[in-house]
């Protein structure tokens, strides 16, 4: 009976041990994702092109609230050129999941600006998708959907 304990007791231990270094891996994760989060964010109001550039995948691809989509040269392109620029933007009620090397991250995003020649205003739920590669994480895919007000 004590050999039968001694033996649970152990597969117990074994198997709690890697769930609390998979806890830990994740909030390393989720740390590093935010961070990331944050500085994309400001490289956006900045008009930072450089750091866009380091910072997102080469097969990024944002699906803006119309569904028209934008690689990762548009992108850059609408802010190297000025036809987009954001005056604010602010993000939150941001969820993470981390499955493996792959993220997902929701968010609210409040934001106002200029796009392609028109006022922008307005607040959207977006979903983004990051990978896990060479040491570093990185967007692949922001998709926008517009939060439309609540009509009576």
């Amino acid at each position: 009976m004590k050999r039968s304990v001694a033996i649970v007791t152990l597969v117990i231990l074994a198997l709690a041990v890697p769930a609390s270094m998979l806890a830990q891996q994740n909030s390393k994760a989720e740390q590093q994702l935010r961070e990331l989060r944050n500085t994309l964010n400001q490289a956006l109001l900045k008009g930072d092109i450089a750091m866009l550039e380091k910072d997102l995948a080469d097969e990024t691809i944002t699906i803006r609230e119309n569904g028209s989509l934008a690689s990762k040269a548009e992108l850059l392109e609408s802010f190297r050129s000025g036809k987009v620029k954001y005056d604010s933007l602010e993000e939150s009620d941001t969820n993470i999941r981390i499955y493996g090397k792959t993220a997902v991250m929701t968010s609210i995003r409040k934001v106002t600006g200029q796009a392609f020649g028109k006022a922008m205003s307005g607040q959207t739920r977006n979903t983004y998708v990051y990978v896990y590669r060479n040491g570093k994480w990185l967007p692949v895919l922001h998709q926008m959907t517009a939060i439309m007000p609540p009509t009576t």
